[in-house]
Formats: structure tokens, sequence, C-alpha cells
């Protein structure tokens, strides 16, 4: 969605939700915490004498279970409910979840391909994973990224000259068609 009324200022924003896939870690460590508090609790209350050792023990294996099982479903509930990130592109920088990179951190920015569909893609000047694909569920469609390049370049190119905003690639020619001309009119060409 490009600068709605909503949002003024944003050039771009969109969500990217996702389910992560440590709640089924988290969910054989609920049952392996489960499996240890039980067998603790067996173990101990099977023989008639209760000795100081077996309930050190019994408590030590009783804190890792607890930390498992606080772990475990912790892991799992975040699988159940899944993570957000907002991504919403403005003047003001770029904000991606709790991530924010200003426009004097970012080099270069535009739109790629991946997952079927346009993606803004930033390149930032330092730091270990220079890199960032900033995903969205809906994606863009080539009219979108247009748009979208169009207004960075608008927007805000004039404000930081640094900046490379990456041009999309062109459209190949499917062979057979003859070129389009922009100047003449359709009434004109009979």
């Amino acid at each position: 969605m490009l600068t709605t009324s909503r949002n003024p200022g944003v050039i771009l924003s969109g969500y990217h939700t996702y389910k992560p896939a440590h709640g089924v870690l988290g969910f054989m460590m609920s049952c392996a915490a489960s499996v240890i508090m039980l067998w603790v609790l067996i173990r101990l209350f099977r023989g008639n004498e209760v000795t100081e050792e077996n309930v050190q023990i019994a408590a030590g294996l009783s804190a890792v279970g607890c930390l498992f099982f606080y772990l475990g479903t912790t892991w799992f509930f975040s699988f159940i409910t899944g993570y957000s990130c907002k991504l919403s592109i403005s003047e003001g920088g770029i904000r991606y979840g709790v991530a924010y990179y200003s426009w004097p951190q970012v080099a270069q920015v535009g739109a790629r391909m991946k997952r079927g569909c346009f993606q803004v893609h930033i390149v930032l000047k330092r730091g270990w994973f220079a890199n960032r694909w900033l995903v969205t569920d809906d994606g863009m469609s080539r009219e979108m990224s247009e748009d979208f390049v169009e207004a960075l370049e608008r927007q805000i190119l004039p404000h930081f000259p640094h900046l490379v905003i990456v041009e999309l690639p062109v459209l190949p020619q499917i062979p057979g068609t003859p070129e389009v001309d922009d100047t003449a009119d359709a009434e004109t060409t009979v």
C-alpha cells in the first residue's frame, strides 16, 4: 500500500506473519519435562526411607524439569499464536518489526523478486548482515513496485543523495510482438 491517508508520509507499509518452527521443539520439551517430573516423584517416594541425598537429586531434577516445562510451554504457545512484523517505510526511516534503520544507515534500497512477488531489499552501509529482506505477506506487484521506486526517488532521494535506489529489471519483450510507440495516439494509427 503506497502513501495512504491513514499514514501520512508513509511510502510503503505491510505485515509479515509467521509461525516459528521451534514450537514442535517446545512441545517435545514440555513432554520431556513431564516425564522427568513424574520419574522424580516415583523415584523419591518409592522407598520407605527418604535420604538427604535423594532429596537433593530430586530437587535438582525438579529444577531442570521446571525449566524445560517453562521453556517448552513458552515456545509452544509462541507457535500457536505466531509472530507479526510490521513494515513501515517513511521519510523518517525504515521500521521492520522491532528493527529500525535510519536513512543514513542504508546504502541501497529497492524491490526484487522473492517468493513469487516483489519484496523490499535493503543493503546497509555496515554490519554483519548488511543484506536484509523486508518480506511482507502480500508482497508487491510490478506496478506497485514501480510506484514504490518512484516514491523513493521523489520523497527520499532529495534528502539523502548518498542512497542508491535499485531500478527494477526491464521486462523481456515477447518475440513476434511489435514495438509500442508511446508518442502515437491509438486513434491516429489506423
